[in-house]
């Protein structure tokens, strides 16, 4: 039998003019909070298996910092409680407060290490946990799953030219390239359900200057009555977005109407009502089986062959790269103009700066390891306008001879994880994956997970850490926004699909974890909210 407790958290934290994590714009900052941002925890346990909590924030995505923050303190309450047994996730909401990575490319624009803030999140999650586990009741959980007509305007590829680079890529129209599936956990009797659909969540855009849980969280707030709690979770979304449409006098693609937070409504009842009707028809039982498997991998330096490469040559990634179409945005918005991106890759190219064997066809514009922008790390000579904030706080770091940046650019060293949860495996992972990414590491692991039992399988990405995106070895090969932003070069998803398998197995090994920095070691040693505001 199942034991099951869920909780929810209020994790809002708002001052005037605070910067949000998610479009890159230094200008992105709110000015009022338009939903209130939560926590959402739950825990399971079966009588074999030791307490599973998985939590999900109304946040951009998760941080290596955040990970080990919350491990760290529920560590304390559970002293049994290994790595495996917590799975962190978020929302993907362009509309909260950041400031809690201790990269720098991922604090920059916020600007800084924000402790109030990352403060905020750790408690918050880590009290949804504690609660979660005192509500702890005997319960049912059945799975189900719903697919969403095409005529639901609800997911699109943004990507669709890098989609139709894949041998496997089944059409070229933007709402069929799309996996449209929600697939959902609920619990009975209390009421409580996880529902995974993949898109992103971006209806409020960067002109917006308030802190929302968009469209997903308007979902959850829909569901959630009478003590029951509703978390709505992302699969492959990295690809896919709800912004298609275009209106006179608006820039940037929008979706379904020129309206952000008419759309935040719209886009979020889709949602609500398919988690609405899937729980009514409740699905298939889940046998009270509860498997977890955790890894730590560095991807700077991971070897594969033809057998991960799908065919395309042997290999290795190598140090996170982000490449000039990794600040040329999409057409949601972000990023400068895409004729600066091709010159950009242009000057770059005659610079000598490129490394084909392993990042391909991406430019090196940001190398996170040697910490290297344009090939200097004088980043105060740079040729870049101080009118931007973010090139202000660039060169002042840099006149300070790198004091603040103790730690690579992005993470190399990152988590990767498996649960089973009856006939469910859930494949959390620390990357944006796109649509065709994740139907290739289904496809790999299904045969391995089958014999457990498992019959289905979700991809949930923003989960434990972040770094970018997973694309396909074609897609990379592209140069989208996507493939700018796949960090350790043309084999990152090779080097994905082998981490699982090897850890499925029990081969391979495991990277240590990285050191564990407290919120007041980080205030000294990073970049900060408090630093920034005395640069002005």
């Amino acid at each position: 039998m199942w034991k099951v407790g869920a909780a929810r958290v209020n994790i809002t934290y708002f001052e005037p003019g605070i910067g949000l994590l998610g479009w890159g714009n230094s200008r992105h900052v709110a000015h009022t909070v338009e939903s209130q941002l939560y926590a959402r925890a739950f825990c399971f346990q079966t009588e074999e298996s030791a307490p599973h909590f998985w939590i999900e924030a109304d946040i951009c995505f998760i941080t290596v910092a955040l990970r080990q923050e919350v491990f760290h303190r529920l560590k304390q309450h559970f002293p049994d409680m290994e790595e495996a047994h917590l799975m962190l996730t978020a929302n993907h909401t362009h509309a909260a407060p950041g400031g809690i990575s201790h990269h720098l490319i991922y604090h920059l624009n916020t600007p800084g290490f924000h402790a109030g803030v990352f403060e905020r999140y750790a408690s918050g999650m880590v009290e949804a946990a504690l609660q979660a586990y005192a509500a702890r009741q005997l319960a049912e959980i059945y799975f189900a799953k719903g697919e969403f007509p095409p005529e639901v305007p609800i997911a699109f590829n943004r990507a669709i030219d890098a989609f139709k680079k894949n041998p496997l890529a089944w059409t070229d129209k933007p709402e069929l390239a799309v996996d449209r599936y929600a697939y959902q956990l609920s619990v009975f009797p209390q009421g409580h359900l996880i529902n995974w659909f993949g898109t992103h969540t971006t209806t409020i855009q960067e002109e917006n200057k308030c802190i929302s849980s968009d469209h997903k969280g308007y979902a959850a707030e829909l569901c959630e009555e009478n003590g029951s709690v509703a978390a709505f979770a992302q699969t492959t979304a990295g690809d896919i977005t709800p912004n298609h449409f275009k209106f006179p006098g608006i820039k940037t693609h929008r979706g379904p109407t020129p309206n952000p937070f008419e759309n935040r409504r719209i886009v979020g009842r889709y949602q609500a009502e398919m988690a609405q009707k899937l729980s009514g028809e409740r699905g298939q039982p889940m046998e009270p089986v509860l498997r977890s498997w955790w890894r730590w991998i560095d991807f700077s330096n991971v070897e594969v062959d033809e057998r991960y490469t799908h065919g395309m040559g042997r290999g290795r990634t190598g140090p996170g790269v982000l490449g000039p179409a990794f600040i040329g945005g999409t057409l949601e918005g972000g990023g400068i103009p895409q004729e600066w991106v091709r010159i950009i890759a242009v000057l770059l190219r005659l610079r000598g700066l490129i490394d084909p064997p392993i990042h391909g066809t991406k430019p090196l514009l940001i190398e996170s390891v040697s910490k290297r922008i344009f090939g200097t790390v004088r980043w105060d000579t740079l040729p870049l306008p101080a009118t931007d904030a973010a090139v202000k706080y660039l060169q002042w770091i840099a006149r300070q001879g790198g004091k603040y940046v103790p730690l690579p650019l992005t993470p190399q060293v990152l988590p990767i994880q498996i649960w089973q949860l009856g006939q469910l495996a859930i494949v959390a992972l620390p990357m944006e994956p796109t649509t065709m990414a994740g139907k290739l590491i289904r496809e790999r692991l299904m045969p391995l997970l089958a014999p457990y039992g498992v019959q289905h399988i979700v991809i949930q990405g923003y989960s434990n850490a972040y770094a970018g995106y997973l694309t396909t070895y074609w897609e990379y090969q592209y140069q989208r926004y996507e493939g700018g932003h796949t960090h350790f070069g043309k084999y990152t998803l090779a080097a994905v699909e082998k981490s699982l398998v090897e850890m499925l197995r029990n081969e391979g090994g495991a990277a240590p974890a990285p050191p564990y920095i407290s919120i007041e070691q980080a205030k000294r040693i990073l970049f900060t909210y408090d630093l920034a505001r005395s640069i002005g």
